[in-house]
């Protein structure tokens, strides 16, 4: 991963990487980075204890070295996972400025296509390994833990995760195709009749299908945060169309499919069945994750200012964890409680201030925007990154590398600069002197 981030990062030459301004956010990435490797740093016992009163007790319970070396010991209770969790936290953010930079270059349309082919790819083959399941992912790999698999995925969850940022970006690619559509249509029933059968129209049906399936397949997997967060996504897509879409049969025209495509799943998986998933779960009990919760924040409690370190949550829990016995909880079902189990308050507050970098930079791009194209793609990835961020309240989709891949690449397209703008030379940038 942290190899392909590199490569995403240098494939771009020096002039487009020069005008794609990020503002704040690599200083709030390098921030948290610098964060997390602090958690790695040996401290005299005294300082561990001081910082973290609740440290010393867990590793020495873990860590038979300290026989040999008591007096000193990092942040973290796991270095070792603290040193994975912040190389793959580098490579991510390398990846979302490669991709940003990639995209500014060559623009984000060809990206996004490819994203919605993957996706369309893998929900039918969800689809069709559902029926034909016998405990077997692919027919060929058998997963080393229970769970419910769809797809590649081996939490039916997660495969949710991934189709709830790909259908809202293809969703945005599609709007942008509208929005573009006919532009040069003569009004009457004939022009318009023949443009249907135009190489435009095709692309267009394609990305429609490909949002159903997309859909359909989500949907199949009964992942009630997926179909929430899917909903929301729906919901801001059309929003956004009814304000943004220059005119009332381009707007109708995707309110319309929007309206179809949720009628046509519903009526495909069955109104009955999806009601009866949503009411068969414990919402007293949260779905069996007030346990975990509780679980998580005690354990934020213990580590308030330093966390138990990047990646030691499943560590952690071997201490902590009081609440449904059964089974060892190695993530909290929340990724924000396990941020704070984590970081504490040293993690915590970068990654509050990388949050708002990226909404600042992004309403920028917004504002600067004169493509239809550009426009429309960028909303799609931050209607998928708004719906990955609800659903991530109550899973840990964004721990599947493939997903958290997603998720930074879509940051990156969120983030891009304008093409136009970037193909701009040297001497006539608004940010250069002549």
């Amino acid at each position: 991963m942290l190899a392909v981030a590199l490569l995403s990062f240098l494939a771009t030459p020096a002039s487009a990487r020069s005008s794609l301004h990020l503002g704040p956010l690599p200083g709030t990435l390098t921030l948290f980075a610098g964060a997390a490797a602090l958690q790695l740093v040996p401290l005299p016992f005294e300082w561990l204890q001081t910082a973290s009163p609740h440290a010393p007790d867990v590793v020495r319970a873990l860590d038979l070295a300290l026989l040999a070396h008591p007096d000193r010991h990092p942040l973290s209770i796991a270095p070792p996972l603290t040193a994975i969790g912040l190389t793959l936290f580098a490579s991510f953010a390398l990846l979302v400025v490669g991709t940003a930079r990639l995209s500014t270059m060559r623009g984000a349309r060809g990206l996004a296509h490819a994203i919605a082919s993957i996706g369309v790819l893998l929900a039918m083959a969800g689809i069709i390994q559902k029926p034909l399941f016998t405990g077997k992912i692919y027919g060929f790999w058998t997963p080393e833990a229970a769970g419910e698999p769809f797809g590649p995925f081996v939490n039916k969850n997660h495969f949710a995760g991934w189709m709830v940022m790909a259908l809202p970006f293809t969703l945005g690619l599609l709007c942008g195709g509208i929005a573009r559509g006919m532009r040069h249509v003569k009004p009457d029933a004939r022009d318009r009749l023949l443009w249907l059968s135009s190489p435009e129209a095709n692309r267009l049906v394609l990305l429609a299908v490909a949002s159903a399936v997309m859909a359909l397949a989500l949907v199949l997997t009964m992942s009630r945060s997926g179909i929430s967060a899917t909903m929301l996504a729906v919901a801001l897509t059309s929003v956004v169309a009814s304000r943004r879409l220059g005119t009332r049969t381009r707007r109708t025209i995707v309110t319309g499919y929007l309206v179809f495509m949720v009628v046509v799943v519903a009526a495909w998986v069955g109104v009955d069945t999806i009601g009866t998933r949503f009411a068969s779960a414990d919402w007293s009990e949260l779905n069996g994750r007030r346990g975990a919760w509780a679980d998580a924040a005690g354990i934020a409690s213990k580590f308030p200012l330093t966390g138990t370190g990047l990646n030691t949550y499943g560590v952690a829990t071997l201490f902590y964890q009081h609440h449904d016995l059964a089974y060892h909880y190695a993530e909290a079902h929340n990724d924000y409680l396990q941020l704070a189990a984590e970081g504490g308050l040293l993690l915590t507050v970068p990654a509050v201030l990388c949050v708002a970098a990226l909404g600042a930079v992004v309403r920028k791009r917004f504002k600067e925007e004169t493509s239809s194209s550009s426009y429309w793609v960028r909303v799609g990835a931050v209607t998928g990154l708004a719906a990955i961020a609800l659903q991530e309240t109550v899973e840990f989709s964004l721990q599947m590398p493939g997903n958290a891949a997603l998720f930074a690449v879509l940051c990156g397209i969120a983030l891009h600069g304008s093409p136009e703008r970037a193909a701009l030379p040297a001497s006539k940038s608004p940010n250069r002197p002549n």
